[in-house]
């Protein structure tokens, strides 16, 4: 299993268990009520759409990845595509983020 699948396993296992949510208003409305510990942005979302979702985050401290494709985060939630999903569990952000730091220190090298 490679470090992008298991991303995906670990948020469609979130999704189940109701600590993820998905899509823009979704997420943004996550955000502003608070709980939100990590955002994942697919790279494929459109400039305004993204501009949107971090204009909701103000000052609050939520770690954010750029990770995948809208198809891909879809597929892994059973989903229509998606371009944004907001992990709302502290155990589950930091599983998600231990991997994605794997991920990029894998493509720094």
């Amino acid at each position: 299993m490679t470090s992008k699948d298991r991303v995906y396993g670990m948020l469609g296992l979130a999704m189940r268990a109701g600590k993820l949510v998905s899509g823009s208003d979704a997420v943004i409305g996550a955000i502003r009520s608070g709980g939100v510990e990590l955002l994942i942005i697919t790279k494929d979302i459109s400039r305004n759409s993204l501009e949107k979702i971090l204009k909701n985050t103000g000052d609050k401290e939520i770690t954010c990845y750029s990770f995948g494709t809208s198809e891909e985060l879809g597929y892994a939630l059973g989903k229509p595509d998606r371009t944004v999903a907001a992990i709302m569990d502290k155990s589950f952000a930091e599983g998600v983020s231990a991997i994605l730091e794997n991920i990029n220190e894998e493509e720094d090298t």
